[in-house]
């Protein structure tokens, strides 16, 4: 199958708004010009303008457009440029998509339910992750590691994690984080660090290979995931399949997905999450426990069911158009 890839903006220019604004003006333009060859089926890999304007110029060329929705910004909270730039951006992307693809795949109810009050019906599908290449891990056995895995953005709750291992540390003084990932926060996370005392405890690995998030993963015995917006949850999924416990911040969406297979605090409850994770670094029945049924819950989403079930869906609109 050939691939027309647009492009990707590197991982450094990405942290910085200007590039990435940029980037996405590059790609939106170059789909209008550029004479790719005819295509049955064209997939955006999400909804906003890049992805939705190739799937639009394609269509245009006889390709059956398809399309992935996993969380909505235009409820998000702030007028900052960014979270201003991401609002028009969706709405010129779904107002492409209203057009242009017969199949708009959602990860979830709430996004597929705000969809529909947009004028798209969704076909409910979720995310697949490769469950039997993760190796479950016994992690009642390892060093009280903790792990946060995500981009460093504020919505992901990095400084609750940082909060949340300082209340941890009181009852095991021994406890750690490990950070994977890169983002803005990364500078005020370390210096509340810092100044809370736990800035020794804190390891911060940044950008990693697949190689090394999944060694990570290994390394580890509860995942910490205070998120405040989710659109599935992937990396709660990749813990899961690694016999890794995740608490994490209670949501519709994981809660949808992943139902009693995590452990829930209220968003916010820095005391809650804390109090979570010590249970699981100081039982280690409980842990094993969670463990299996993590790995469990992880296997409803094992990527090749997910895509049978998806190219169904396609095919079925297919024929039907």
């Amino acid at each position: 199958m050939p691939l027309h890839p647009l492009g990707a903006v590197g991982e450094r220019r990405a942290a910085a708004g200007a590039w990435l604004a940029a980037e996405y003006v590059r790609r939106a333009a170059a789909v209008a010009v550029r004479r790719a060859p005819a295509q049955d089926v064209v997939v955006a890999a999400s909804h906003f303008l890049p992805d939705a304007a190739a799937v639009a110029a394609l269509v245009r060329r006889g390709a059956f457009g398809v399309a992935y929705v996993y969380h909505l910004v235009g409820e998000r909270p702030g007028r900052s440029v960014r979270t201003i730039w991401s609002k028009a951006d969706e709405r010129a992307g779904l107002a492409l998509l209203r057009r242009s693809a017969r199949v708009v795949f959602a990860s979830n109810e709430p996004t597929s339910s705000a969809l529909r009050a947009r004028g798209v019906e969704p076909v409910a599908t979720t995310i697949g992750v490769d469950v039997s290449s993760f190796t479950p891990a016994r992690p009642a056995e390892l060093p009280p590691r903790c792990l946060f895995l995500a981009r460093l953005a504020r919505t992901k709750g990095l400084a609750d994690a940082v909060e949340a291992l300082a209340r941890v540390r009181r009852r095991v003084p021994d406890a750690q984080l490990v950070v994977v990932g890169t983002g803005p926060e990364r500078g005020p996370a370390s210096a509340l660090a810092e100044r809370i005392g736990v800035g020794d405890a804190v390891e911060w690995l940044g950008f990693v290979s697949e190689a090394d998030k999944r060694r990570a993963l290994a390394r580890s015995r509860v995942l910490l995931a205070p998120s405040y917006e989710e659109g599935w949850g992937i990396a709660v999924c990749e813990a899961l399949a690694s016999g890794v416990p995740v608490v994490a911040y209670r949501h519709p969406v994981l809660d949808e997905v992943f139902g009693s297979a995590y452990l829930a605090a209220g968003p916010g409850d820095v005391d809650g999450l804390a109090e979570l994770a010590v249970r699981v670094l100081t039982d280690p029945p409980y842990a094993e426990e969670l463990a299996r049924a993590g790995r469990t819950t992880a296997e409803r989403y094992d990527v090749g069911r997910v895509a049978e079930l998806e190219l169904d869906a396609i095919l079925r609109g297919r024929c039907a158009s």
